[in-house]
């Protein structure tokens, strides 16, 4: 396929997505089915819809992967079956075990399409997960509003049964990372993000002080994360391997989809990194701050929520902030987004819905008819008047905005938390009477 092709079937593919997850929070029949029986539903809707589109994609179709699974997942994964070390033989912007994760996939199905189809296996577990641990702590209609968002959402279809994006990995950890909190393991829930930490990317430190702030426990999980990380990364050290890499890598990086790019290439300027990144900080300290004060003399059920809820709004201000901000990260915290929408607000629902689409359009559009084009040239662009340049930054307004209206449910959830405790469901497992 073309870019073009590409960028129009990403079009229709949300399209149809959001249609059916606004129809699907409209429907009353899954508003009556009882608790097992709409989890069933789900649970094998989920990976049915997943397979189905990979399988039409890539065999039916016959369509060779995209993004970043050809370009630096499947030969990073060869290196590592030809002997060669991340770090020293062949860059990397991955954790330490994030090629050999690849590399054992691909010696069973010597095909990129093999790394593709481990990320859409990973996150068949994540619903279920949810499902379990969600119930714990909020109502029966926001759990099943987010579960049919979720097995709708566009995002989950582009970025990884698409894309085969490996940031759901992150996800499915950091999933059961809460249910084992809410099992009252501390330790193991911190095991679970550190081999995340080891395995993907250093993306779920950027989690890690909110468990810090809001649990009791809080060392038995500190102690948890430390021990893969320390493990793994201390024995790439140890072969004299340089772990920083993936961040020398990606630390001066710029793309689009953020507000730096939107400021620069509003006035046309190239503000310093290190101002964009203390920017960031000090939103990220501002939701930590939030977050202490919430958990503080909370209840332990109001101390999950607010790490439910802080999840996704730092993952917000990643994407908003932060000078380089991928759609796929939207991966990380999916669920939790999900959490965030009324589904009785069918106009919510939408709104969520285009969200979605905007957010696997934006990047598509500014790689394949722009060429991944900087803020500054962008400016010279929207100064020329040419049409293709204000579709753009009309993308980057939207994108942004809706990031921004998602951003202020995450905050006002986290300081709500101790409101949002789910009434007890009826003995039969049928639906809590506030669902109508």
């Amino acid at each position: 396929m073309t870019g073009q092709q590409t960028f129009l079937a990403r079009g229709a593919l949300g399209v149809l997505a959001g249609v059916a997850s606004i129809v699907a929070c409209s429907l009353p029949s899954l508003r009556r089915l009882s608790s097992q029986g709409f989890d069933r539903l789900v649970t094998l809707a989920f990976p049915l819809s997943r397979f189905s589109l990979f399988g039409a994609l890539f065999f039916l179709l016959r369509i060779a992967p995209r993004g970043d699974v050809p370009a630096y997942y499947w030969p990073e994964a060869r290196f590592v079956l030809q002997g060669r070390l991340p770090y020293r033989d062949f860059p990397s912007s991955y954790a330490p075990l994030h090629p050999y994760l690849d590399a054992a996939v691909i010696t069973l199905w010597h095909s990129p399409l093999a790394i593709i189809f481990l990320s859409i296996l990973i996150e068949t577990a994540l619903i279920p997960l949810w499902l379990r641990f969600g119930r714990t702590l909020f109502s029966e209609a926001t759990i099943r509003t987010a579960a049919l968002l979720y097995l709708c959402s566009t995002v989950s279809l582009q970025f990884v049964a698409t894309d085969g994006q490996d940031t759901v990995i992150i996800g499915v950890f950091l999933a059961l990372a809460m249910l084992l909190l809410a099992r009252s393991k501390e330790l193991l829930s911190g095991l679970v993000v550190g081999i995340s930490v080891a395995t993907v990317k250093f993306l779920p430190l950027l989690y890690a002080p909110t468990f810090f702030l809001a649990l009791k426990k809080r060392w038995h999980w500190t102690l948890g994360i430390l021990l893969p990380i320390v493990a793994v990364y201390g024995s790439f050290v140890a072969m004299h391997l340089n772990v920083l890499v993936p961040l020398q890598r990606e630390g001066g990086i710029k793309s689009a989809g953020n507000f730096p790019y939107l400021v620069e290439s509003l006035f046309g300027i190239s503000l310093p990194a290190r101002l964009w990144d203390l920017l960031l900080l000090a939103v990220l300290a501002a939701i930590f701050l939030l977050v202490a004060r919430a958990a503080h003399t909370a209840s332990p059920e109001t101390r999950l929520r607010v790490i439910v809820f802080a999840m996704p709004a730092l993952t917000l201000a990643l994407m908003i902030f932060s000078k380089k901000s991928w759609p796929p990260y939207l991966m990380l915290t999916l669920f939790p987004l999900c959490l965030l929408i009324d589904g009785r607000r069918l106009l919510q629902v939408a709104a969520f819905a285009g969200v979605g689409i905007v957010a696997v359009l934006e990047h598509s559009y500014w790689a394949t008819f722009l060429s991944q084009l900087d803020a500054q040239h962008l400016h010279q662009g929207l100064l020329s008047g040419q049409s293709t340049y204000f579709i753009l930054f009309a993308f980057e307004l939207f994108l942004l905005a809706g990031y921004g209206w998602l951003l202020a449910l995450s905050l006002r959830n986290i300081s709500s938390s101790e409101r949002l405790a789910p009434r007890t469901p009826s003995s039969q497992g049928e639906l809590a009477p506030n669902f109508q």
